[in-house]
Parts: C-alpha cells; sequence; structure tokens
C-alpha cells in the first residue's frame, strides 16, 4: 500500500479522476491514488505518457481541465484543498513547471518587464516583492550576472534559462512546493544535469518539495529521495529511490528503466517494454479493480 508519513505537507487521498462521460472505466484517468509527500521531499512520478503522472502534477498545482471531473478522494496541500475553486486555490503556495517553459513567458517582453509584471501579479496574494530581493532570487538559480540578463527579450533565450528564470519566479512568490511536470525533457542531456543540480540545491537550502513527473528515470536514484511508477492511471510500484531502480519488484519498471540511458553513455537504440511485462503491469493495475498497489518497504 501506499506510505504514509506522520505529517505530510502533500497528502493525497483515494483519488479518481475520469473523463467526461465517467460511464466507461476506460475513462479512468487516475485509479484510487493515495500517497504521501514529506516538506523537503524529492518525489519523482515515473512512467510513460498517458500513464496519469502528469495528470497528478496537475490536481497537485490545483489544475483541472474541463473534460475531466474528481469521482472520489481529496489532494491536500498543507491542509488546504488543491482542488477547490479556482477563488480558493494554493496559489502561489504551489508552483508549476511544465517541459514548455517559454509558454509561461511572454517572448516579446525582456527578463527585466517580465519579472515587473510578476511583483504586481504577486502583491494579488500577499505583499509584493521589492525590487532588491532579485537579486538573491537570480542567484538561487545560479544567474551570477544579473544586470546582464535583465535587458534580454525572453523569446531569445535558451531553454535552460527560461527554466532558471521559471524557478526564479517560483521563489520569489515563497512557494512550499514546486511541481516540475517534465521539466527536463526538452533540454539536452548536459542542461537536463543542471537543472537537476539546481534543485537538489535548492532543496538543501530552503527545504522545498519538489515534485518531478518523468518520462525517463536516467540517473533518478541520485537526487530522489522516492519514486512512484504509474502505469494506467494507477500505481504498479513505490519506494526509496535507490531500492526502486536497483531491485524493482515489477517487470515492468525493470524495463521501463532500461529504457532510459545514464548520461554516461553513447546514444544507442533504446531497448523496448515486452508484451509480458505490460500483462503483469496491466494485472496488478486492473486485476483488483486498481485497487492493489505494492510498493517497497522504506
Amino acid at each position: 500500500m501506499a506510505e504514509e508519513l506522520e505529517n505530510p505537507l502533500i497528502e493525497v487521498a483515494d483519488l479518481t479522476v475520469e473523463g467526461s462521460s465517467g460511464i466507461d472505466s476506460r475513462n479512468i484517468r487516475l485509479r484510487r491514488i493515495s500517497l504521501s509527500i514529506g516538506k523537503g521531499e524529492i518525489l519523482v512520478l515515473g512512467g510513460e505518457a498517458g500513464s496519469g503522472k502528469s495528470l497528478l502534477c496537475e490536481c497537485i498545482s490545483g489544475i483541472m481541465r474541463r473534460h475531466l471531473r474528481v469521482t472520489s478522494g481529496t489532494v491536500r496541500v498543507a491542509d488546504r484543498n488543491a482542488l477547490a475553486k479556482r477563488s480558493a486555490r494554493l496559489a502561489p503556495q504551489v508552483s508549476f513547471l511544465g517541459r514548455e517553459p517559454e509558454s509561461a513567458f511572454n517572448p516579446h517582453h525582456t527578463v527585466e518587464r517580465s519579472l515587473r509584471e510578476f511583483t504586481r501579479l504577486l502583491s494579488r496574494f500577499s505583499k509584493q516583492p521589492k525590487e532588491m530581493d532579485w537579486n538573491d532570487a537570480f542567484y538561487a538559480v545560479g544567474i551570477v550576472e544579473p544586470e546582464r540578463v535583465l535587458p534580454l527579450v525572453m523569446g531569445d533565450l535558451p531553454l535552460m534559462m527560461l527554466q532558471r528564470l521559471a524557478l526564479m519566479r517560483a521563489l520569489m512568490s515563497a512557494s512550499e512546493v514546486i511541481v516540475c511536470d517534465e521539466a527536463t525533457a526538452s533540454l539536452d542531456r548536459v542542461a537536463e544535469s543542471q537543472f537537476i543540480d539546481l534543485i537538489t540545491q535548492i532543496r538543501e537550502e530552503r527545504e522545498i518539495t519538489f515534485v518531478l513527473g518523468m518520462g525517463r528515470l536516467r540517473n533518478a536514484e541520485r537526487f530522489a529521495d522516492r519514486i512512484v511508477m504509474f502505469f494506467e492511471g494507477g500505481i504498479l510500484e513505490s519506494g526509496a529511490a535507490s531500492d526502486l531502480v536497483n531491485n524493482p519488484s515489477c517487470r515492468y519498471t525493470a524495463e521501463f528503466l532500461a529504457t532510459s540511458p545514464k548520461l554516461t553513455h553513447s546514444p544507442h537504440e533504446l531497448s523496448t517494454i515486452s508484451v509480458e511485462a505490460i500483462a503483469e503491469a496491466e494485472e496488478i493495475i486492473h486485476g483488483n479493480d486498481g485497487v492493489l498497489q505494492p510498493s517497497h518497504a522504506d
């Protein structure tokens, strides 16, 4: 069963999300998900596209697309309902970073103008950050010469710089939780490693909780505390990152891990997941109405 923490910052309980009709079981997008996430933890949600990891990232962030509906369960962040109506949502308590950071910024604005507009937005929720505090936030995300960055146009910046600025905005808003859904998917291997090192440093310095949705688990045991593997909307298995990577319980997990080459590997044709592994995963998720959720003992 899902791990239970004594004082979780995030608690997902029996969460089921369906498509708009909610009639056919094939429209179920999340299947009775229960998990707890502690303060200052880095939790990785792993799985293929459509497995449910991205949808759970959205639910934790207070995002619910119109064609989906919650049929059971809750998502609470610091005892607040993450799925409440917009007026009661968590912003800026939870920040969300996606795989396309360019979509979060006006490409025609300079960095300085973008930050000014963001501070005005923050003033709706809390005391407006002062410009003099920008330098600390720049340094926290590894931008050591902010005076050179401020006049640059957002649309001209590389993806890694945009992700740094997205993290900077999360720090400016004093977010307790930063959700990153496939935030490294569009980065090359060097930039991906830099991004992971950056969030690890931020976690250590500020005790911020990170939830990472990842379609590849390359070197996840280096930075994650725990990994939760998703398959067809359900939790396949979960546990301490090093345990799950080195000794997965499910054949599907083992073969999924094999599709993610290490940073030291040369590009090559990736292995595929076998029919037998998929059949085993289907039995775990669907064999008991999606209730069975095996996990490693931590």
